[in-house]
């Protein structure tokens, strides 16, 4: 059944979306990057900023999602994504889900617990260990099939040897029983807690370890004396959402338990904390750590983000009627040569003013002159040639011992030219004359930063253009580049609007952002482009990193230590973690989110930044940046 709304509003791992529409729309090509050792027993963290598609992977291997994958093989939307959960061996051909995934999200309840209800969380590990077993059942249920009025009378327990501490989990051998001591347990706790002001906080049910791996790894399930569901996967969502404490205090006791079962982890990017790892575990044997961005390439691999992207928006596109085609086919990637004509004269004009000082010096005669050839082109490259020229020139210009008497010859801006310098002329172009460059696929997917949340907002956006024109027009709808970069750019404003409204520190962090983007302005808009493409991040050296983690800039330095943990969190700003050089000592780059950078102007391309001090982000964010007087040709 196809939509009959903007098929792009709807994001992927909402409950309120059916098992069967998840399933059609789920882009097989994340399954692709998962790797086999994810599957394996052990902690396993994934991690990315809200939107970066976690809870979209876990809810992929729930047993009633892995069902509705078996039951539509034959469809067509199915044909990529069946065979990869087969070759993951969670799905078998022939007899249905091979995984018994159980999925609990910390969403709420846990940290409505009170701190110090008793000694070690005792009440919080008996909440979680009572959740898993009721949701494992209920998994169960769904594993086999079952119907809703189908009973789990039929389902036996029986513990291995494994099972003979389990002190808080009743080892009952009815499924039925254990699910109603579980529901028992889970209403008692709440109903404590509803009751609690005024109350010995030791009346709360309390666990003194973590049961629930434990049981789910010796428990053995049998139906009609068939042992079912032995292969198992314990998933849990919005780790972020616990208080600090409970959530080091459940990874350090798993991370020592050594689960026998992969036991996934999901959780926002966090940073300038305390490590994730507990006393003495090691990343790559007790704890893999996955981090979603990183896994397409991370800083120079974001075009392996694009052939994903393309197939959740078409899975998207082919949801809905009211357009026909490929979602890529509706946004032109060209600009057509009536709509580039009307910038050639304007930048012809600018080359011309801002070498006018040097028309008559005889050591860029030859430049000139190339230029003024190259102008009678009607093309792109043409005022890309006149602005990586000007830039050129500016460079030499700007050099402390010049000689004037020395003719560059023209093939020395060949030798000169680089992609890098490509990047800063046809971002200047797009600041001085107007030239679109936030449009195509490509720099849509650059502008996501990685990020399927961000993808489908702005293509959501792009959807309702491309209805619009095909409403206006009467004809096959195609977004021109100047279209694009419309409703991209007011989507780029949008998201830097609301920052205040959806974020603990929004006001702060949204004069911080405005700040570092002004700041990366003033240096990417430099006459000699000294940072081609251009700036797009600030960074903080390794002695400034531990100023911020310490005491020492006082109040303002926690605030600012907050600020940045929440924008970085919040997929508001990305860091990047510099080595060090011969010339400086390593550090951490606070890079703009990729739709910021279109809210600012700036280059989509990532390596760009400038050192700053915290006193300087400081002074950001409680004040704002003040701009500096441009710089003149030459000066």
């Amino acid at each position: 059944m196809a939509y009959n709304v903007n098929p792009f509003l709807e994001r992927r791992s909402e409950r309120t979306t059916s098992d069967q529409e998840f399933a059609l729309v789920f882009s097989p090509k994340i399954l692709e990057k998962l790797s086999g050792e994810a599957f394996k027993g052990g902690l396993h963290v994934f991690r990315s900023a809200p939107g970066g598609g976690k809870t979209t992977i876990l809810r992929a291997f729930t047993p009633s999602v892995l069902r509705s994958f078996w039951r539509g093989k034959g469809a067509n939307e199915l044909k990529e994504s069946f065979p990869l959960f087969v070759e993951k061996g969670v799905l078998d051909d022939l007899e249905g889900p091979q995984l018994l995934g159980v999925l609990i999200s910390c969403a709420s309840g846990y940290a409505d617990l009170p701190p110090g209800a008793a000694i070690d969380e005792g009440p919080f590990r008996a909440l979680l260990d009572c959740r898993v077993v009721l949701r494992t059942i209920r998994s169960l249920g769904a594993f086999l099939g079952l119907g809703v009025e189908e009973s789990l009378e039929a389902i036996q327990l029986e513990y291995d040897d494994g099972a003979q501490d389990l002190q808080g989990i009743p080892k009952l051998t009815s499924a039925s029983a254990l699910a109603k001591w579980a529901e028992t347990q889970e209403k008692r706790i709440y109903a404590e807690l509803d009751a609690f002001s005024g109350r010995n906080p030791q009346a709360l049910p309390s666990s003194s370890r973590f049961e629930s791996v434990l049981w789910l790894q010796s428990v053995k399930f049998l139906r009609d004396g068939v042992a079912v569901g032995g292969n198992r996967l314990l998933m849990i969502d919005d780790l972020h959402r616990l208080r600090r404490k409970q959530r080091e205090l459940l990874i350090d006791e798993l991370t020592v338990q050594r689960p026998q079962i992969p036991v996934w982890l999901a959780m926002r990017t966090v940073v300038l904390e305390e490590s994730l790892l507990s006393q003495g575990a090691r990343t790559g044997r007790d704890i893999q750590e996955y981090s979603l961005e990183e896994l397409w390439g991370g800083l120079k691999g974001g075009h392996q983000f694009i052939p994903f992207a393309l197939n959740v928006l078409d899975r998207r596109m082919n949801r809905q009627v009211a357009v026909t085609g490929n979602f890529s086919q509706r946004l032109r990637e060209q600009l057509e040569p009536e709509e580039i004509r009307k910038f050639i004269q304007p930048g012809i004009d600018t080359f011309r003013a801002a070498t006018q000082p040097y028309e008559k010096t005889e050591r860029y005669s030859e430049w000139i002159a190339r230029a003024e050839k190259k102008s009678a082109d009607q093309t792109v490259d043409t005022l890309l040639e006149l602005f990586v020229t000007r830039i050129l020139m500016a460079r030499d210009a700007g050099k402390k011992q010049m000689s004037f008497d020395l003719v560059l010859p023209a093939e020395e801006i060949d030798d000169k030219d680089s992609s890098a310098l490509r990047g800063a002329a046809e971002i200047q172009c797009h600041e001085e004359l107007g030239l679109p460059y936030y449009y195509g696929l490509e720099r849509l997917c650059t502008m996501a930063t990685c990020n399927v949340e961000e993808l489908l907002s702005m293509a959501a956006a792009l959807y309702d253009g491309i209805v619009a024109s095909q409403v206006l027009r009467k004809r096959s709808p195609e977004l021109s580049p100047v279209d694009q970069e419309k409703i991209l750019s007011d989507a780029a404003a949008r998201r830097l609007k609301f920052v205040p409204k959806h974020h603990m520190e929004g006001t702060r962090a949204q004069k911080l952002i405005t700040s570092i983007g002004g700041y990366c302005r003033e240096r990417t808009f430099l006459p000699n482009a000294p940072y081609a493409p251009g700036v797009t991040g600030v960074r903080l050296s390794q002695t400034e990193m531990e100023k911020l983690q310490s005491k020492v800039l006082g109040e303002h330095g926690g605030l600012l230590k907050r600020v940045l943990s929440e924008c970085v969190a919040e997929n508001l700003l990305i860091l990047r973690l510099s080595s060090a050089s011969t010339a400086r000592d390593a550090g951490s780059i606070f890079y703009l989110n990729r739709t910021l950078c279109a809210n600012f102007g700036l280059p989509l391309q990532m390596g760009g930044w400038q050192d700053v001090a915290c006193l300087d982000l400081i002074d950001w964010m409680l004040r704002g940046w003040k701009p500096r007087q441009r710089l003149a040709m030459g000066s």
